[in-house]
This record gives C-alpha cells, structure tokens and sequence, in this order.
C-alpha cells in the first residue's frame, strides 16, 4: 500500500508479532484492507481457495482470518451461504460516530493542554505530508495521512486503551470515509480542518481545539446525511 513520508493508516500487526507477522496474520490485514477500502463490496463473497492460493496457506488459516473478521463486523458468515463481506448499517455508523466525536473531542482538548513540543511537531510534519498528497492528486496516501493524524493524538498522549477502543470505531467508519473522500473538494477541506485542529493544539488553546474538532467531525455527519440521500440503497437501514 502506497503511503506518503513513511506514514501509513493500516491496521498494525499484533502484539508480540514482528511487523511481517504470520500468513494467517497477512491474510487478514490484506482482507480487511480490502473490505475497508471497498475493493471487496458489502455482500461480496469471499472464495477461501482463491485467498489460500494468494497466500499459500490453508483453509483453515483463511477461515481463522475470516472468523477474526466476522468478530469485528466486517464479514458474515452463514452455514448455507458461506462467508461474505457484511453491509454497512446506518444506525450502527450514526453510533459509531456519535462515540468516535464525544471520545476525539475531549482527547484533542487534552492535546492542547498537556502534548509534548516533539508530538506536536509530529502532527504539524503530518499536516506537511497531507498538503503534499493532496498537490500531487495522491488520494490515497491522503487518506492514510488523515487516519494517521488522529491515531496520533492518542499515540502523543501515551493513551494506549482509548486507542483501542477508538480503533475499531475508526476501521468500520473507514469504510465510509472511503466512500464520501473522492467528493469534489474533500480532502482539501479535511486538510483546512485538520489545521485548525492543529493551531488549537500548537497555541495551547484546549477549547479551540475541542471547536475545530467538533466541527471537523460534525462535517463529516452532513457529508453521510447527504450522501445517504443520493444513495439510498448503499446502506442498510
């Protein structure tokens, strides 16, 4: 996967595991990438033998990659029907969203009062990258730049358990970021938000920055409303 200045918003290998991992560990990386990035559509069936052949492991290494996917929701598995990527429910998005702004809002707040100069700096070199991916039409270095940029709040903090609940809130919502990102005018507006987000933060202002990340998030809120009016049957309700 293509990323810009080193940085990469895909799933991180399990503790414990070297960064390669094992082939059952690639197997489900690469599926749930993926599923996220919308290569493998909701009701997509997934033929076990073609992913063993890829990956030259068993079937029963896939199933265990695809059973730790049917965990976290992206991949259904019936006895009659076998396995297939699981469709995106509204509600489940509006909730995901709605525990993704209370817990990001109040963590950039504390970004602001108590970050470290060096964490910062990291965030304004993210911002750098960002602006970089975007002059040079590279969407989707963008896109993991812009994962990267929140995951690294938590990371400066040292907040490593709401990093873990924020992460798999992240990964199914990453599924419809995909979707609204390629909108006309997108990413240079997440950019522009993101730096305000970042200034909050430089200018050790938490209550700004609690603004600008609110705002930043509730954005993205009309974008899905909108969105789901145009595509109505993208979701299920």
């Amino acid at each position: 996967m293509h990323s810009v200045g080193g940085f990469s918003g895909g799933a991180r290998p399990a503790r414990g595991r070297s960064a390669g991992g094992s082939k059952v560990d690639l197997a489900y990386l690469a599926l749930k990438r993926a599923i996220v990035s919308g290569t493998l559509a909701p009701e997509t069936p997934i033929d076990k033998n073609e992913w063993c052949a890829r990956f030259e492991v068993s079937k029963l290494s896939i199933t265990t990659a695809i059973n730790r996917l049917a965990f976290e929701g992206l991949v259904v598995v019936e006895p009659q029907r076998g396995s297939y990527v699981a469709r995106i429910h509204l509600e489940d998005v509006r909730q995901w969203m709605l525990m993704r702004r209370a817990l990001e809002v109040e963590i950039v707040g504390v970004c602001a009062a108590s970050m470290s100069d060096d964490a910062i700096g990291a965030l304004g070199q993210n911002l750098a990258y960002q602006k970089a991916a975007i002059a040079s039409g590279d969407l989707e270095g963008f896109h993991e730049l812009d994962t990267r940029f929140h995951r690294q709040m938590t990371e400066g903090l040292g907040l490593a358990r709401v990093g873990e609940v924020l992460d798999p809130i992240r990964t199914h919502l990453e599924r419809v970021r995909r979707t609204l990102l390629p909108e006309p005018g997108r990413p240079k507006g997440t950019y522009l938000e993101h730096e305000a987000i970042y200034r909050g933060i430089a200018d050790r202002d938490p209550e700004r920055a609690r603004g600008e990340m609110a705002s930043h998030l509730d954005r993205v809120a009309r974008e899905l409303h909108a969105f789901v009016e145009k595509h109505p049957g993208f979701f299920e309700s």
